[in-house]
């Protein structure tokens, strides 16, 4: 189902010379993992290690374990690259998704119609299979836009969790997206940032997913966050530690903000966040997420106080409830 494309990983001189080498994996292809170690192991003389971690990105890098184990090399496996990383060097190593679409094509053809353009992304593992798509849609009469190769994604039309700029690249001449991904995580990130009626082509379930009503719900809670934290005295910035979620310069950004503000801010910081984590910090009325902008989204009602990206921060604090303001919710630059 996936190609790993070993053979060309196993060219690469830093594989070639390194005497211990880490593994990483998403937990989707962490079925994948021993097969893996062992064609490797079977081929160049290094120690092979591999990490039973949870990896939740390009920007999840097992480098302090790296550096704990004595390894020389990271070959991190099914996302493009993220952070460039002097400590240890990394191999980043797309996976790709090897089976035709034509059939989820056609499906969503049939819930579509005639309703205008639609804007074409996908997760790095379907990258290959945007052409397909593409010319299906296209030879039926459905007007088709490719997201652009912009910010941190290495390939056109591929979206990320926290970068949409490919999707927002495009959204004036759509009017509405197709994303091909496992699960609506990046879809969602699509349609908040877009405000567009955005579609999951799920190759895992065989569905076509509209995502309105998850966005509905989302937003709901959204709104009672940023509410909620306009009548709060106390804030808590967490500052992601891993190397792609250390942005220590926003969280401080985020500290001035609320302290001009009249009001009391802590800085933290965060390895692997979880809801129980702000438990003993009773006094802390509202969390901000200064690591990934997706911890605030997905975890929102699980923390049992509002936890904001910081752009929410912004709206927060200036007052404003309108909605368009939300769509700025994964941008980390802001006054």
């Amino acid at each position: 189902m996936y190609e790993f494309n070993l053979d060309d990983v196993l060219l690469n001189s830093m594989v070639k010379s390194a005497r211990r080498i880490i593994l990483q994996f998403p937990d989707g292809l962490k079925s994948y993992a021993l097969k893996i170690a062992d064609e490797i192991s079977n081929r160049i003389a290094a120690e092979v290690i591999v990490s039973m971690d949870p990896c939740y990105g390009g920007c999840d890098l097992a480098v302090d374990d790296a550096k704990r184990l004595g390894a020389d090399l990271i070959i991190h496996f099914g996302h493009t690259e993220f952070v460039k990383c002097s400590e240890i060097p990394v191999v980043y190593v797309p996976v790709f998704f090897k089976f035709s679409l034509k059939d989820l094509a056609k499906k969503f053809v049939e819930i579509w119609g005639f309703r205008g353009a639609v804007g074409l992304l996908s997760t790095v593992q379907h990258i290959e299979n945007l052409s397909e798509v593409e010319g299906f849609l296209s030879s039926c009469g459905v007007p088709v836009h490719v997201g652009l190769k912009c910010g941190r994604v290495k390939f056109n039309g591929q979206v990320l969790g926290c970068e949409v700029c490919g999707a927002m690249g495009i959204a004036d001449l759509v009017d509405g997206f197709l994303v091909i991904s496992g699960g609506d995580f990046h879809g969602l990130g699509v349609a908040l940032s877009t405000g567009k009626t955005t579609y999951v082509m799920d190759p895992f379930r065989g569905e076509i997913r509209c995502l309105d009503n998850l966005v509905m719900r989302v937003l709901s809670v959204r709104w009672n966050n940023i509410v909620r934290a306009r009548e709060s005295k106390s804030f808590g910035v967490m500052v992601g530690v891993k190397p792609g979620q250390c942005k220590l310069n926003l969280a401080l950004k985020v500290k001035r903000i609320i302290e001009s503000s009249g009001r009391k801010c802590y800085l933290f910081s965060v390895r692997d966040f979880s809801a129980d984590l702000t438990l003993p910090f009773r006094d802390i009325d509202v969390f901000v997420s200064a690591a990934c902008p997706r911890i605030a989204i997905e975890e929102a009602e699980a923390y049992g106080k509002p936890i904001l990206t910081p752009y929410e921060v912004k709206i927060a604090l200036s007052g404003s409830m309108n909605p368009d303001d939300m769509r700025g919710i994964l941008n980390e630059e802001f006054e």
